[in-house]
C-alpha cells in the first residue's frame, strides 16, 4: 500500500523537515487552487491528498509532542489520562 510506505517515511523524518514539508504542501495547495480557478487543473483530486498529506504530518508531529511529554501509553497508544 502506497500510503503506508509514504507514513514509514514521513515517520523516519525529524520535526524540522516534517514542518518544512508542511510549508511545501501549502504552497502546492494555494498553486492547486489558482489552477482549479482558471480551470487549468485536470486532477483536482490532488488539492484533497495534499490536505490528508498534510493532516497525517500534524498527526505525526502530535504524536511525537506527547510522547515527549510522557503522556501516550505505548500498550493502548492512547493519551493517559
Amino acid at each position: 500500500m502506497k500510503t503506508a510506505q509514504e507514513l514509514k517515511e514521513l515517520r523516519t523524518k525529524d520535526s524540522k523537515s516534517l514542518y518544512s514539508e508542511i510549508g511545501k504542501l501549502n504552497a502546492e495547495i494555494s498553486e492547486l487552487k489558482f489552477k482549479a480557478t482558471f480551470k487549468k487543473l485536470k486532477n483536482f483530486r490532488q488539492i484533497r491528498q495534499s490536505r490528508k498529506n498534510i493532516a497525517r504530518i500534524w498527526t505525526i508531529l502530535a504524536e511525537r509532542a506527547l510522547d515527549e511529554l510522557g503522556k501516550v501509553d505505548p500498550r493502548k497508544n492512547r493519551v493517559a489520562k
